[in-house]
């Protein structure tokens, strides 16, 4: 971790995307100093199981619940973008709102999903990543979308791209998350998806759309136990006792500086230990 301050830009699909995968480390670098952004694509306005709400009802409760778990997480903004959910995003478009916010707000570091995951079934999902991953590598570069040079925002190169959750590669970085994992907790069940989640693993029995004091707690517990078994088992892999996982690559503009590392691993070297942080 360097140690001074970053702009860290975490750019997602879904309301509830972040929290899952990422959230114990967004809260210990905001507790380090670092200025963290949340990027949401869509307004998850088709990510409920409940047959009471209608699409405007459920995008509206998940942007208040995102907002309410990025202030836990100390996230310094939330953005919208508002496309709708579930396959309707213009990829073009969509990588020239990315660009803009790369630049705009100086991002020194990008979070998102691995575009080279294997059986993801959720276009949201496939197309946010691919186009976060360029927006990164290509934000540097003036002549393109110029319309955007002006006033505050300027091409800026970001640093590095860290692919959280489900990877394409072995993790190549991890984060000791021992300090902040009750707050990854605490903010992921201000999610009614976390809520359906947990109910359809663990608790079929019980509605999340209505959910009694005794039933949350239940489901807390039940949540608690599955983000800590997860976060145990990443970190005794290095030696930790919570981690979460990230394949992070050193960006150039229009590439990931990643040659080495290929071509060590072409000719069957292993790749090199894990970075703590």
């Amino acid at each position: 971790m360097k140690s001074e301050s970053l702009n860290v830009l975490a750019i997602f699909a879904h309301p509830d995307d972040l929290t899952l995968f990422c959230a114990g480390t967004i809260a210990k670098w905001a507790e380090e100093g670092h200025n963290i952004y949340a990027l949401c694509v869509t307004r998850g306005n088709v990510g409920t199981l409940r047959t009471d709400l209608t699409k405007k009802d459920v995008a509206e409760m998940r942007e208040k619940e995102l907002r309410a778990a990025n202030k836990i997480l100390g996230v310094k903004d939330t953005i919208m973008l508002g496309y709708p959910d579930a396959g309707f995003i213009d990829g073009v478009k969509l990588r020239e709102s990315l660009v803009y916010y790369v630049r705009k707000l100086k991002a020194d570091r990008v979070i998102t999903f691995d575009p080279w995951f294997s059986y993801e079934v959720h276009p949201d999902h496939v197309i946010v990543r691919r186009m976060a991953a360029e927006a990164s590598a290509f934000a540097a570069f003036p002549l393109l979308y110029p319309e955007q040079i002006k006033n505050d925002v300027a091409p800026y190169a970001c640093s590095e791209v860290w692919f959280m959750g489900l990877l394409g590669h072995v993790p190549n970085c991890f984060v000791d998350i021992s300090s902040t994992l009750e707050t990854k907790i605490k903010a992921a069940l201000k999610f009614e998806a976390t809520l359906e989640l947990l109910a359809q693993l663990f608790a079929p029995d019980i509605d999340p759309a209505n959910v009694s004091p005794e039933e949350l707690k239940k489901l807390s517990k039940y949540a608690e136990r599955l983000l800590k078994s997860i976060a145990i088992t990443l970190g005794k892999k290095v030696n930790l006792k919570a981690s979460e996982a990230f394949f992070m690559q050193k960006v150039l503009p229009g590439y990931f500086d990643n040659f080495q590392q290929i071509m060590m691993e072409l000719l069957g070297n292993p790749p090199e230990p894990p970075r703590i942080y």
